[in-house]
């Protein structure tokens, strides 16, 4: 059951989000098979049913790699994750857990052997935004 319904509490912020969304679909420096794995594991780490089942989804429809969403909650131990990929998710769990400026400056760092600055500009909207969208979900109990 829902709190409340977020589109329909918030019509014009909700249409906001979406038009974000829409921005972050028509800037293609992170290719979306690495959208979608970012995504995941933000929902993962807010525990955000709704949203990474699906990420999931179209992570697959986009071809990715499934043993990558089942080794996804243990990246940092598995193989088959490329270095950029790796960059990317400790950059994203950096940003979603917020534990230490240090390890967000190693993170950022990391990142610079990987991607130019406007990636990683694109990279921190869609982590930004997936974190907000996953707090939107919690918020109205939309858990599925």
């Amino acid at each position: 059951m829902s709190r409340f319904t977020f589109p329909k509490s918030s019509p014009k912020l909700f249409e906001a989000m979406l038009v974000l969304a829409g921005k972050l679909e028509d800037n293609p420096r992170i290719p979306r098979v690495l959208r979608d794995l970012i995504e995941c594991r933000v929902s993962q780490i807010n525990d955000c049913s709704f949203c990474l089942r699906m990420h999931s989804k179209s992570f697959a429809e986009q071809g990715g790699d499934p043993v990558k969403l089942t080794m996804l909650p243990v990246w940092r131990n598995a193989n088959g994750f490329d270095t950029a990929e790796r960059a990317a998710l400790d950059w994203a769990e950096c940003l979603t857990k917020v534990e230490s400026k240090d390890a967000i400056s190693a993170s950022y760092r990391h990142l610079l052997d990987h991607f130019e600055e406007d990636a990683i500009s694109e990279l921190t909207c869609i982590i930004s935004t997936m974190n907000a969208w996953n707090r939107l979900g919690i918020a109205q109990h939309e858990f599925a």
